[in-house]
């Protein structure tokens, strides 16, 4: 599987890449597909418990994301 970055990250087969992620701030886990704006700071998630904008990096930093396959949470 092979992840394209545009507007938001996209498998080969053209699906969107949703992630397992874990909020720093609730400590809850959600999947969400990744979220992309003009900088790299606006490339991340939103918590849907807290609210909370999860930039990528830093999540990605602390362990606390993983592509996995499925869809987001609503």
């Amino acid at each position: 599987m092979i992840r394209l970055c545009y507007g938001r990250c996209m498998t080969e087969d053209g699906e969107p890449t949703v992630f397992e992620v874990t909020c720093p701030h609730c400590k809850k886990p959600f999947r969400e597909e990744l979220l992309t704006g003009a900088a790299a700071r606006y490339t991340g998630f939103k918590c849907p418990h807290c609210k909370l904008f999860v930039p990528y990096e830093r999540a990605d930093e602390q362990d606390l994301v993983e592509p996995t396959e499925g869809q987001a949470s609503a």
